[in-house]
């Protein structure tokens, strides 16, 4: 399919729900102040009109972020108009967090780091995403005294994302499509041009968008670097946290115990550690056992708090290659030593083949239309807790798989890889786009597995006919 024919038919199956992904790259909003691109689409879509130019789209879009998204030496000027009674409207990543024991909502604001702000009974009852692990939006701000103190508050907010979207008009549009066109409009939404490139290639892209569909989809990609590994984590969806390297902790991933609040692990769908090869854990014995508790059962335990979570989580890092193969056959050993302990590796579900995956280069980004990345992040996270009955998709064939992790993890790979593609075991498709890819993913992991432990475990899926 050329790329005009496929803009045409993107643009009649989703209309206004979609944007020019190449007018966004050709903007670069994104140069001017750091943010994602599911913002990013959201101010063009807001400016964007036939009668303007791109100069003036561009200039209307930065003068809006130079009066509402600060720079970070202008935090203190902001404050300053506040505490001089100003109203002010500032665009950012707001996050409510609840104080039981105090009676209190306290409203983080990172762009002037503020940690304990006030927000109205009303707009946190109209707006319960910024429960949700925080929300980009429009956020209306002033000061007022508390009792012997100040305190900001928030009156007003309008998100910038998209709310629950119409999952059936999902699947009268899919009907429209074939198996790989569908597969050239996701790449598309994520940012890619299908025709930069071949078909293994492309198949290997999507398997990234697994984690974000599926509760609970542990994974990870090892690949060298430069092919775009964390790119779609940060942009595409507001229910992802991207931690790049640094020293984790046990506060950080699971709880706070003096602050209550609870840790990365419990307010997110996905945790993407990137960086794995570096990255470090401070109390890592106690991490490596809570982290074998929680992806195995989906809980934790922190002091008498058994904590719930559908949380995935996302092993992003770089290894060596030798004739495009990973130098070592136990390339798993890229990780820290946490890593290298077969019951934690058991856990993960699947190993994408970052090395299959070309360099991201000028020509790899997208030309054309496709969905926009706000819509597309709430498509995926409305898909991860769906019915049946609303969203008939994410069927799975009796697996004859002799392991139970094995079994698990394929069942869960491919009822991910079902929902994304629309396609269900009665498909022709079924098997080449849906079962066969499930159970390579699950084959790297056991590759490893037998590399860490070769007396208990073998090299492949044991499959009983």
């Amino acid at each position: 399919m050329n790329p005009q024919t496929l803009d045409e038919k993107i643009a009649a199956s989703f209309g206004e729900l979609t944007i020019d992904k190449a007018l966004v790259r050709e903007l670069k909003i994104r140069e001017k102040r750091t943010i994602p691109s599911f913002v990013e689409e959201w101010l063009i879509s807001r400016f964007q009109s036939p009668e303007k130019s791109h100069q003036q789209v561009y200039q209307d879009i930065t003068d809006f972020m130079s009066k509402h998204l600060p720079a970070k030496g202008e935090k203190e000027k902001i404050k300053y108009r506040l505490h001089s009674g100003e109203s002010v409207v500032l665009l950012d990543r707001f996050e409510v967090r609840i104080d039981i024991k105090k009676g209190e909502s306290l409203l983080t604001i990172p762009c002037i780091d503020e940690r304990n702000a006030s927000i109205s009974s009303e707009v946190l009852e109209n707006n319960q995403s910024l429960l949700e692990g925080g929300q980009w939006g429009a956020g209306r701000l002033f000061v007022r005294p508390d009792g012997k103190h100040n305190v900001i508050e928030l009156v007003e907010f309008h998100p910038m994302q998209s709310g629950k979207v119409n999952l059936e008009n999902l699947v009268k549009a899919r009907e429209q499509f074939t198996t790989r066109e569908w597969i050239y409009l996701l790449l598309r939404t994520m940012g890619y041009e299908p025709a930069a490139y071949t078909d293994e290639e492309q198949n290997n892209l999507l398997l990234r968008l697994l984690p974000l569909i599926q509760n609970n989809l542990n994974m990870m990609e090892l690949a060298p670097k430069g092919t775009g590994k964390s790119f779609i984590f940060s942009n595409l969806s507001r229910h992802v946290w991207l931690n790049s390297g640094g020293a984790l902790t046990n506060a950080q991933l699971f709880k706070n115990l003096n602050t209550k609040e609870i840790g990365l692990l419990g307010k997110h769908d996905l945790l993407v550690l990137d960086e794995g090869q570096s990255i470090s854990f401070k109390g890592a014995d106690d991490i490596h056992a809570k982290f074998k508790d929680y992806l195995e059962s989906g809980h934790y335990t922190i002091s008498n708090d058994k904590i719930t979570s559908e949380c995935g989580l996302m092993i992003l890092a770089n290894i060596e290659l030798y004739d495009g193969q990973p130098r070592q056959l136990d390339y798993i050993r890229h990780l820290p030593e946490m890593f290298h302990d077969s019951a934690l590796m058991d856990r993960f579900h699947g190993i994408i083949a970052g090395w299959k995956i070309p360099r991201f280069t000028t020509d790899s980004a997208a030309q054309g239309f496709g969905i926009k990345a706000d819509v597309f992040g709430e498509y995926l996270h409305q898909l991860r807790t769906v019915s049946h009955t609303e969203f008939p998709f994410g069927q799975v064939p009796d697996l004859r798989i002799k392991d139970m992790r094995d079994a698990k993890a394929v069942k869960r790979l491919a009822t991910a890889l079902s929902k994304l593609l629309l396609l269900n075991p009665e498909h022709s498709d079924y098997e080449a786009y849906v079962l066969n890819p499930a159970m390579e993913l699950r084959a790297r992991v056991r590759t490893q597995l037998a590399e860490l432990d070769p007396h208990e475990f073998e090299g492949k899926i044991n499959v009983q006919y």
